[in-house]
Order: structure tokens, then C-alpha cells, then sequence
């Protein structure tokens, strides 16, 4: 299995369970459709979890799931900080016994438990030690595990999954991508749109936010990815789109074919810088 910086053991079983009764073709539930409750994306705020190059506590970190359900029904949302193990072990719980609760999303070092599995999870923080300095330096990957649930109990009313995040040493943290604005006929989408017709969708970022970071070979540009899901019956086109980035081609729109009767649909659009930045920009509009 490759690393991940999501991870939903829901979506996962649902894959599993569908690929032996379909035989791998196409019923399989679409990633871009929100037909239950999900979590989209998990948003850190810093993009990193920051330790000071002069030495000291972490700062704080705060997270944020994009959280959605077909209707409006209303989610809670528990975070957890995972103690180190096989976080895809099929018994590990996190949130639960495998990992320490954080009340209201906030990664604090003032936690008496987050600070003990702090200094666990990164094997030291004494920054005058080479060693762990060049650790640190390098980036510390761990992870927080998540759990939304509508309260009622089903499969379909409630999501476990994790967000794989890194501690670094540094005065020049990632920052999040932010998306602005989603465009359809070059202008903000603010609806409504025609039924069972297939229209172009384009995201727009602030202009920061496709940074430059140094690389093996040198500074390189972010290669920033989108994601995009909708409620309703319509049909998103594209699931993934990308920004041009190092000469590599790109197009960051996708189509989507809006449903052929009347509703009102949301649309969800998530940004990922590949290096554990995230936003997303929610639009919800009449199909008439």
C-alpha cells in the first residue's frame, strides 16, 4: 500500500466489497458523487505542524473537515492524534484506544498526553542533539485519525478515516493553497444552471498559492490538484484536475453535466498542494 494523505477505512471496504460483487466494473460508488456521509478532505492549519529552529514547543495546530452529507443534516466531527503502530491495521482505532483525543480539533503541545506522545512519535525534540535536528529538519510524517457520524448509527451515517500530516523544523512552513472562487462562463458560479446540460467548471486560486519549495534538484513549483464532488444527480466528469506546474501540461476544470430535472445541488471543490496543503470552496446552486 502506498503512503497516503487520506485515508477512509469506509471507502475502502465499500471498494473492496464492490469489487468482488461487480468484478471491478463500473458500480462501484463514483468518488465525485456525495450519496452519504463523508469526509471530503481534512484541512491543518498551519499545512504542517511547526517546530521552532531555535528549539521549544510546537506551535499550535488547528483541523478542519470538510464533513458533507447528501442533505443538511447536521455532523460531528472528533479528531484524534494516532500513537504510533500500523495505522492500517484493520484493529487500530484512532480516534479510540490507539489515540488521544483533541478537544476541538486543536493539536496542542499544552496537552499534558499530546506532549508525551509528541516527544514518543518524534523520538526527541532536543534540538541541539544533530541527530534529531536533522531529523526534524527533514519533516516527522504522523498522522490524525477522524470519525463523523450523523447520529444515527448506519454505515451510511458515519466515516473513519486518517490524515497523514508532518512535523518539521523550520521557519518557512507549507502553507495552504486558497481557493477564491469557482468560474462557469467566466463568471462566479452562483447559479442557476440549466437542466441536463454539461457546463465547464474552473477554479481559481489566490495568486500565493502555488508556492515554490526547494527540491532533490533544486526549487520546483507546486503541482496543485483539485477534486471535485456534487450532491444531486448530475454527474462530474472529471474527478481530478491539476494545474500546469514545471512545464508539465494541466487543466485545473472539469465538466459537469447538471441533473435532467429541477434541484438544488452543492459542489464541492478541494485543493491539494501535494505537500499536505489543503482548502476547498463549497457552491450550492439551483438546476432549473
Amino acid at each position: 500500500m502506498g503512503v497516503l494523505q487520506e485515508f477512509s477505512w469506509a471507502r475502502a471496504a465499500v471498494l473492496a466489497v464492490g469489487l468482488v460483487a461487480s468484478g471491478c466494473d463500473n458500480d462501484l460508488e463514483k468518488q465525485s458523487q456525495v450519496t452519504r456521509v463523508r469526509v471530503l478532505a481534512v484541512r491543518a492549519t498551519p499545512a504542517e505542524w511547526v517546530l521552532p529552529p531555535e528549539g521549544g514547543a510546537p506551535q499550535s495546530l488547528g483541523l478542519e473537515a470538510l464533513a458533507v452529507a447528501p442533505d443538511a443534516r447536521p455532523l460531528t466531527v472528533t479528531f484524534a492524534l494516532c500513537r504510533p503502530g500500523n495505522v492500517y491495521a484493520a484493529d487500530f482505532q484512532c480516534p479510540g484506544r490507539d489515540g488521544v483525543e483533541l478537544a476541538g480539533g486543536v493539536l496542542s503541545p499544552d496537552a499534558p498526553e499530546v506532549e508525551a506522545l509528541l516527544e514518543q512519535m518524534l523520538g526527541g525534540t532536543d534540538v541541539s542533539d544533530p541527530a534529531v535536528r536533522s531529523r526534524l529538519e527533514a519533516g516527522v510524517p504522523f498522522y490524525v485519525g477522524y470519525e463523523v457520524s450523523d447520529g444515527s448509527g448506519t454505515p451510511e451515517g458515519g466515516e473513519r478515516g486518517l490524515r497523514r500530516l508532518t512535523a518539521r523544523l523550520t521557519d518557512a512552513p507549507n502553507q495552504n493553497p486558497r481557493v477564491t472562487d469557482v468560474l462557469y462562463q467566466g463568471e462566479s458560479l452562483v447559479g442557476p444552471l440549466p437542466v441536463g446540460t454539461e457546463v465547464a467548471l474552473t477554479p481559481v486560486l489566490a495568486e500565493d498559492s502555488q508556492e515554490r519549495y526547494p527540491g532533490p534538484q533544486g526549487e520546483v513549483t507546486e503541482a496543485v490538484s483539485f477534486a471535485w464532488h456534487a450532491t444531486g444527480t448530475g454527474e462530474v466528469e472529471f474527478f481530478r484536475s491539476v494545474l500546469p506546474a514545471e512545464g508539465e501540461p494541466g487543466e485545473p476544470g472539469t465538466e459537469y453535466t447538471t441533473p435532467a430535472t429541477p434541484q438544488q445541488v452543492t459542489l464541492y471543490v478541494v485543493a491539494r498542494d501535494g505537500r499536505g496543503g489543503t482548502d476547498w470552496l463549497v457552491r450550492t446552486v439551483e438546476v432549473r
